[in-house]
């Protein structure tokens, strides 16, 4: 029996960093997918399961029935499972800030993909300015961690 279910769409998505994650602290899962977009009957099975009114997926639910929504809450909280996350405030804040930082991009490169409705000047304007942004924010907190890691050894 696996220890969790990740309840999500047939895509990576915002789920493939919590399968990361999950693998990472070494805590088996497996996938429960559903189609999008969802039925009423998937919605309602994720309210019935989150106790959530807004459905919002990924949900992880583990086998001993608790059930954790909101990616980053999800993140973070297999993170603790996998005693992955650092022990000091320090450390701790800058992986928050990182996992923020993250999701800035990813909502950022949402808007600039052209099959959902993105113009092609916007897609290149994500390449050319936007991305480059974000990616030297990233290098620049690298280089300031003084190792080959974000936090940690």
């Amino acid at each position: 029996m696996c220890a969790a279910k990740v309840h999500y769409y047939r895509a990576t998505g915002r789920a493939n960093v919590i399968r990361l994650a999950l693998a990472a602290a070494d805590i088996p899962f497996e996938d429960v997918y559903e189609d999008f977009p969802p039925t009423e009957e998937a919605r309602a099975n994720w309210r019935k399961l989150g106790g959530n009114t807004t459905t919002n997926v990924p949900l992880l639910e583990m086998s001993n029935g608790k059930v954790y929504t909101q990616s980053s809450a999800v993140l973070r909280a297999i993170g603790r499972m996998g005693n992955l996350l650092p022990k000091n405030d320090d450390g701790l804040y800058r992986t928050d800030k990182l996992i923020e930082d993250s999701e800035d991009l990813r909502g950022e490169s949402y808007k600039a993909f052209v099959t959902w409705g993105a113009t092609q000047e916007k897609a290149d304007a994500f390449i050319e300015s936007v991305l480059p942004l974000h990616l030297g924010n990233l290098e620049r907190q690298l280089k300031e961690s003084g190792g080959g890691y974000f936090v940690g050894d």
